[in-house]
């Protein structure tokens, strides 16, 4: 169920980057992952919360937030314009209570001209399965922030809510 969204997604922001006719075919690449590769805590605080799960870093205080951070690599070398198309992410909310997930996509280096661009998603409770996703376009950061070759998220994860798998897509020429 989750590659329809995904899919539709990329279609979309292929034909944006697309639209004019060029001599070579574009490709597009893609990467998943599960977070436990990608994701870690971000404060030392949200660290003792956080339950780090081959399927999901979860969130297992009942009463504090916790903060998560992941990087998205991908071959920025050989991506046209260096840059990304697309970064997403799922969550999943095991608590009894709705619960609302807010993650910033952000740009660029340490001390650079960075972008920041928050989404927020309300995810139902008890869930058994990817209830949540969250994404980024490109053409989300105006200044072109993707085309840095960094791309990240800083996502607040209640109790009870975790992130699980994660993908970036790029093409090449």
């Amino acid at each position: 169920m989750k590659l329809a969204p995904i899919f539709a997604g990329l279609t979309l922001a292929v034909a944006a980057v697309y639209s004019m006719p060029t001599a070579a075919q574009a490709v597009m690449h893609g990467s998943p992952s599960a977070p436990s590769a990608r994701c870690q805590a971000s404060l030392p605080m949200s660290e003792l919360a956080i339950r780090k799960r081959p399927l999901t870093i979860q969130n297992d205080s009942t009463t504090q937030a916790a903060w998560i951070t992941c990087g998205f690599e991908f071959d920025a070398l050989t991506a046209i314009d260096s840059s990304a198309q697309l970064v997403d992410a799922y969550f999943t909310n095991y608590s009894d209570d709705e619960a609302t997930v807010t993650c910033s996509g952000v740009t660029g280096v340490e001390g650079g001209d960075n972008e920041y661009v928050s989404l927020e998603i309300a995810i139902p409770a008890g869930g058994g399965g990817d209830d949540g996703n969250l994404f980024w376009f490109a053409d989300d950061f105006e200044g072109g922030g993707m085309e840095t070759g960094l791309v990240m998220i800083n996502c607040i994860l209640p109790p009870g809510v975790g992130i699980n798998d994660t993908y970036v897509y790029w093409a090449t020429e």
